[in-house]
């Protein structure tokens, strides 16, 4: 075996070896590791939504949200107040998230809220008195 061939076999086993599958079981059947991104910090919002019955919100739209705040006023009120220290300080990724994304929901449904008691209309009640 010519040396340059030995030393072209020698560097592709130390390339794999650095940057390949990490088992050799994974070299035999052709299989590349699967990269996970990591999961997201929980954040006391999400977890106070999930403890309330939410469910998984890693995919719900903004229009979930306002539908499932809509009978969850109280709720809302709460989570409003948890997210202002948070909205100061956000970053502008955290536009993108569920967190974010609650906190719209739970701040549109709470000023809707107010503005429905507000507004409430309470007919005069007759006095009962012959005129």
């Amino acid at each position: 075996m010519p040396k340059q061939l030995f030393a072209v076999l020698v560097t592709a086993v130390v390339i794999m070896a650095a940057c390949g599958p990490s088992s050799k079981t994974q070299i035999v059947q052709g299989k590349q590791p699967q990269l996970r991104l990591p999961d997201p910090p929980k954040s006391e919002v999400l977890d106070l939504l999930e403890k309330n019955g939410a469910g998984d919100m890693s995919k719900s739209s903004l229009a979930a949200f306002r539908r499932w705040f809509g009978t969850r006023t109280a709720l809302a009120e709460q989570v409003v107040k948890m997210c202002e220290p948070i909205e100061q300080h956000a970053t502008v990724s955290w536009g993108d998230s569920a967190e974010a994304t609650a906190c719209t929901a739970a701040h549109e449904t709470s000023i809707a809220a107010r503005r429905a008691k507000a507004w409430t209309f309470t007919p005069p009640v007759a006095d009962k008195r012959a005129w």
